[in-house]
């Protein structure tokens, strides 16, 4: 093995630092595009001031406002949720600890990123309930498998009802939502596929 990075001895989940470091990157990333603070919030759709407490680690985006802010932005949540990785060789590997995980805020529970920006693909922990108030359709594909409770994904023609040890996988451009009964909340564990831009 080579040269690995294990965050065992990282601090205990900071939820502030980690609003600080999303709305960092957001306003990088939105002054490397050469765009200003009221542009990518109209182009968002949210207020110029609620943006400019995001970006500086005041207030959190929920799932859907991360959506349309890295859209906004011509990237992706994924992008906008992991930090880019230090340098590494070829072949090192990385433990995450749930020590070191910071939750982001994604509506009605949390979802926690469990890699680096540039690995091939982004493993996530989505917890809570949730409402099927918006259809997600995204250039990466998606596997989803439930750890606890239950989960209702919804496609244009179907619903599929998964329960703890539940998969299921679906492509890229594939309309969907997902949703709990009523009162209950889930675990998932999400891997997408990572899209750079």
């Amino acid at each position: 093995m080579t040269d690995g990075i294990d965050r065992a001895g990282a601090e205990p989940a900071d939820v502030d630092a980690s609003a600080r470091a999303l709305g960092a990157r957001i306003r990088e990333l939105r002054k490397r595009r050469g765009m200003t603070l009221t542009q990518a919030a109209r182009e968002a759709g949210l207020s110029h001031s609620f943006l400019s407490q995001v970006e500086r680690g005041l207030e959190r985006l929920s799932m859907v406002s991360l959506f349309r802010v890295a859209n906004a932005l011509g990237t992706t949540q994924q992008d906008l949720l992991t930090e880019d990785p230090p340098e590494r060789p070829a072949g090192s590997y990385h433990v995450y600890r749930q020590s070191s995980e910071s939750p982001v805020d994604a509506g009605s529970g949390r979802v926690a990123v469990l890699a680096e920006q540039r690995a091939r693909f982004l493993p996530m922990i989505f917890s809570g309930s949730y409402g099927d108030d918006m259809w997600w359709e995204h250039a990466e594909e998606e596997f989803v498998y439930v750890l606890e409770g239950e989960l209702i994904v919804v496609f244009p023609d179907a619903e599929v009802a998964l329960r703890a040890g539940d998969a299921t996988y679906y492509e890229s451009g594939i309309r969907h939502r997902w949703r709990t009964p009523e009162g209950a909340t889930c675990r998932v564990l999400v891997v997408k596929e990572q899209q750079h831009n």
